[in-house]
């Protein structure tokens, strides 16, 4: 109905009564009526500020709220959507889009890993020269692999 509304309005502009658009456009006259008594009240055809559906979770306050927590204490456990959710009163799923979409924030899980040192660095490296160096004579191809194993049937005995 709403692409109806600039159609209406221009009518109602050009001097034509309720009952003449309502005839026109094949309309009820309740409509026309409403579209006409918004355009009356706003000035234009546009929806009223304010119109559809109102965003509970994701406000300004809660976004506002996640990013103070998420400052104060950056490399908590507790920054977890589902934990984040739980503190605002929301859904961990709500808490998961603020921190994804609205602060650009992604999921992190820090892994324990061997410390490289310079030393071990220096190592890799000669030894991948080594390795580059030793096939670079196409050697390697003329080594043949085979599954074949040869299995002692004898058990050893003590």
């Amino acid at each position: 109905m709403a692409e109806m509304r600039p159609a209406i309005i221009k009518l109602h502009e050009k001097g034509y009564s309720t009952r003449e658009i309502e005839q026109l456009l094949d309309v009820s006259k309740s409509s026309v009526d409403r579209h006409i008594k918004l355009y009356e009240e706003t000035g234009g055809h546009e929806d009223r500020k304010g119109r559809g559906r109102r965003k509970t979770a994701k406000s300004r306050k809660n976004i506002q709220r996640a990013k103070g927590m998420i400052q104060r204490n950056s490399t908590s456990k507790v920054n977890s959507g589902r934990k984040l959710g739980k503190k605002l009163g929301m859904s961990d799923r709500s808490a998961q889009r603020i921190l994804h979409e609205d602060l650009g924030l992604e999921a992190f899980k820090f892994q324990k890993r061997q410390k490289l040192t310079e030393e071990a660095k220096k190592k890799r490296l000669d030894r991948c020269r080594a390795m580059l160096k030793r096939f670079s004579n196409r050697k390697h191809r003329r080594i043949t692999f085979s599954d074949e194993k040869l299995f002692s049937i004898e058990q050893v005995c003590s």
